[in-house]
C-alpha cells in the first residue's frame, strides 16, 4: 500500500512538472492562484497587507433557447438606453422654448453625463457584491423615475436635476448589461450573438432623434414625450428581468455585503468628478474660468480625486477601481484610447444636429435622417466587428481597421460648410459611422482578453466610466471652443441686440435683424467647424496608440477549463514538492 501509494505521488509529480515547464512562461506574465471556488485571483501571490474579500464567480452557462432570450432582454434594455440618451437632441429647442431656459439648456446633456460619469465606476463593485440581477433591474428602475419626473418639470433646476437621476440609471444598464454578457458567453464565442446587441445600439441612437422631432415638431409643448416614450418602453423591460435573468446566488447577507461596498471610495469619487466638471462645463459661458467660485471648485475637486486615488490603493478592502488595472501598459492605452474617443463620439453627436439646425437651418425631422447614416453605420459596423474577432480569435485587426475608418471619417467632416451637398455628409457619416462600430465593442473585449476573470466586472465598469468622463469633458470642451470662436468671430458693429441674443443661445434665422443674419450664420460655422477639426487629432492619437497593445488570442470555454486545470497541477505540484524534501529527511 505504501509503496503504490509513493508510486502514485511520484507519477503525479511528473506529471505536474511537465505541466509546469511547459506554461511556466504563462504563470510567469500572470500570476494567478486558484480558490476554493475556482476562481483565480492575481492578487494571491503577493503578500498583501489589506485581507482579501472573497468574491462568488458569478460565470454561468445556459442552453441556447434560453440564452438567446436573455440576450434579447439584454438588448432591450440596450435599446432603451441609447434610445434615451439620443431623444432629447432633437427636442432641445423646444424645450428651451417651452420652459424660457435657452442660456441654460445644454445642461440637460450636461446634467446626464455628469451623473452617468460620477456613478459608473461603482457599478462593477455593486455587481460582484449583489449580483448582477438586482443592480441591473435597480439601473433600470433609476432611468424611469428620472425620465417620468423630467416631463413634469417647470423649469430649469427641476430638469436638469432629474435627468442626473436618469443619467444614474442610463449609465449602469451599459454596464450591467456588458458585465452580464461577460458571465454568459466565453469571449471567443461572443461574435455569435453579438449581433444582437450591437442592432439593439444602433437601432436605439437611431429612432432617438426620429422620435422627439417626430413629436415636437410644430408641436413644442409636446416635448415630455420626449422622456415618457423612454420610460414606457423601460418599464415594459423589467418584467423579463425578473422572470428571465438568471441570478447566482452571492455568498453573504445583506449586512455583510453593505460593509463590502467602498463607502469611502464612493464619497470622494462622486464628489471630486462633480466638482471637476462642473466648473469645467461652466467656465467661460456661466462663469469666467478666473472667477474664485470655478478655481475654488477646481481645487477641491482636484483634491478630492487624489484622496479618491489614495482610498483606492491604500484603504480600501474591495476597491471599486483597483489601480492595479493600470499596471499593464496595453490597459493604460485602452482606458486613453476610451477617453479620447468618449470625447469626440459624444461632442459628435451633440454638434451634428446644431450644425444641421442652427448653420443649415434645416428641419429637426430632416436632421434626424441626415444623422441616421452615421448610427446605421456604427450599428453594422458594430454587427460585422463581432463574428471577425470570433473568426480570427484576435481583436486588434479590428481595432485597427475602426480607427483607420474614423480617422478618415472625422477628416472629411472639415469640409462641411453652409453650403456642403448631402452626399459629402452621407459618405463622412457612413465612414465614420463604420469605424465607430468596429471600436466600441472591440475595444471593451480587448480590455477583458486583458484582465483576469475577477477583475472582469471591475474591468469594465472603470471602461465605461473612462469612457463616460471623456465623454462629458468632450462636450463641455467642445461648447466652450465652439462658444468662444462664434463671439470672436461676430461682426464689431454688430448690433447690441443680436449679439445678446447670440450669446443667450436665443437667436434664430428670418429673426426681427435679417441684414445680420449671414454675420452670424459665418460666426456660428466657424465655431462648429473649430469643434470638427479638434476631432480630428483625438482620433489620430487613437490610432496610434495601437501601436501599444498587445494582441493576445482571444478564450473559448475549452481554453479556460484547460487553464484552470493546469493552474490546479501546478499547485498541486507545489504542495509535492514542498512535502518530498520532508519525506527523504523522514527515509
Amino acid at each position: 500500500m505504501t509503496e503504490s501509494a509513493s508510486g502514485n505521488d511520484c507519477n503525479e509529480h511528473h506529471e505536474a512538472q511537465t505541466v509546469a515547464q511547459g506554461i511556466n512562461h504563462e504563470i510567469k506574465s500572470v500570476p494567478v492562484t486558484v480558490t476554493k471556488d475556482g476562481t483565480s485571483d492575481s492578487s494571491a501571490t503577493k503578500p498583501e497587507a489589506k485581507p482579501q474579500i472573497e468574491l462568488t464567480d458569478q460565470t454561468q452557462r445556459l442552453p441556447f433557447a434560453r440564452l438567446i432570450i436573455v440576450y434579447l432582454c439584454l438588448a432591450m434594455c440596450f435599446f432603451v438606453s441609447f434610445l434615451d440618451v439620443n431623444s432629447t437632441t432633437t427636442a432641445l429647442p423646444a424645450i428651451a422654448r417651452s420652459l424660457g431656459i435657452s442660456s441654460t439648456i445644454t445642461w440637460v446633456g450636461t446634467s446626464y453625463l455628469l451623473a452617468q460619469c460620477a456613478f459608473q465606476v461603482l457599478y462593477g463593485r455593486l455587481a460582484d457584491i449583489f449580483g448582477r440581477k438586482p443592480v441591473l433591474i435597480g439601473c433600470v428602475l433609476s432611468l424611469i423615475i428620472g425620465d417620468i419626473l423630467c416631463g413634469f418639470a417647470k423649469n430649469g433646476p427641476w430638469l436638469y436635476t432629474c435627468r442626473a437621476i436618469g443619467g444614474i440609471g442610463g449609465g449602469g444598464i451599459s454596464s450591467l448589461v456588458q458585465i452580464t454578457v461577460s458571465d454568459l458567453v466565453s469571449l471567443k464565442e461572443r461574435g455569435k450573438y453579438q449581433g444582437l446587441l450591437s442592432g439593439a445600439i444602433g437601432l436605439g441612437a437611431g429612432a432617438g432623434p426620429f422620435t422627439s422631432a417626430a413629436l415636437v415638431q410644430g408641436h413644442d409643448g409636446r416635448w415630455p414625450w420626449a422622456f415618457w416614450v423612454p420610460a414606457i418602453l423601460a418599464s415594459l423591460c423589467i418584467p423579463p428581468l425578473v422572470i428571465l435573468l438568471p441570478q447566482k446566488p452571492v455568498v453573504g447577507n445583506w449586512k455583510d455585503k453593505v460593509r463590502k461596498v467602498d463607502w469611502m471610495g464612493l464619497l470622494t469619487a462622486v464628489t471630486g468628478i462633480l466638482f471637476v466638471l462642473i466648473p469645467v462645463n461652466s467656465g467661460g459661458s456661466v462663469f469666467p474660468w478666473h472667477s474664485s467660485l470655478v478655481i475654488a471648485l477646481l481645487t477641491v475637486g482636484s483634491v478630492l480625486t487624489v484622496s479618491f486615488c489614495l482610498v483606492e490603493w491604500k484603504l480600501a478592502r474591495l476597491p471599486m477601481m483597483p489601480l492595479r488595472l493600470y499596471s499593464s501598459l496595453s490597459r493604460s492605452t485602452l482606458f486613453a484610447q476610451n477617453f479620447l474617443f468618449g470625447f469626440v463620439w459624444q461632442a459628435d453627436l451633440y454638434f451634428l444636429p446644431i450644425y444641421y439646425q442652427d448653420v443649415r437651418g434645416f428641419a429637426p425631422l430632416k436632421s434626424a435622417y441626415l444623422t441616421l447614416p452615421l448610427l446605421l453605420a456604427q450599428s453594422l459596423g458594430g454587427v460585422l466587428s463581432a463574428p471577425a474577432m470570433t473568426f480570427t480569435a484576435r481583436y486588434m485587426p479590428v481595432l485597427w481597421l475602426g480607427f483607420v475608418l474614423w480617422t478618415i471619417g472625422a477628416g472629411l467632416k472639415l469640409l462641411f460648410s453652409r453650403t456642403t451637398g448631402i452626399g459629402v455628409y452621407v459618405v463622412a457619416a457612413l465612414v465614420e459611422g463604420a469605424g465607430v462600430g468596429f471600436v466600441f465593442q472591440p475595444s471593451l473585449v480587448a480590455l477583458q482578453a486583458l484582465s483576469t476573470r475577477p477583475d472582469v466586472a471591475v474591468t469594465t465598469s472603470t471602461r465605461n466610466w473612462v469612457r463616460a468622463l471623456g465623454s462629458a469633458v468632450g462636450v463641455a470642451v467642445s461648447t466652450a471652443i465652439q462658444y468662444s470662436v462664434t463671439i470672436s468671430s461676430l461682426p464689431a458693429d454688430l448690433p447690441t441686440d443680436v449679439s445678446s441674443a447670440v450669446k443667450a443661445g436665443t437667436w434664430m434665422v428670418d429673426g426681427p435683424t435679417p441684414a445680420w443674419d449671414n454675420a452670424v450664420l459665418v460666426a456660428k460655422m466657424r465655431g462648429i467647424n473649430r469643434v470638427f477639426i479638434t476631432f480630428l487629432p483625438l482620433i489620430g492619437l487613437c490610432l496610434l496608440g495601437c501601436l501599444w497593445i498587445r494582441d493576445i488570442p482571444l478564450r473559448g470555454d475549452d481554453d479556460e477549463d484547460k487553464q484552470t486545470n493546469q493552474k490546479r497541477l501546478i499547485s498541486r505540484y507545489s504542495k509535492l514538492t514542498e512535502m518530498m524534501p520532508r519525506k527523504a529527511g523522514a527515509g
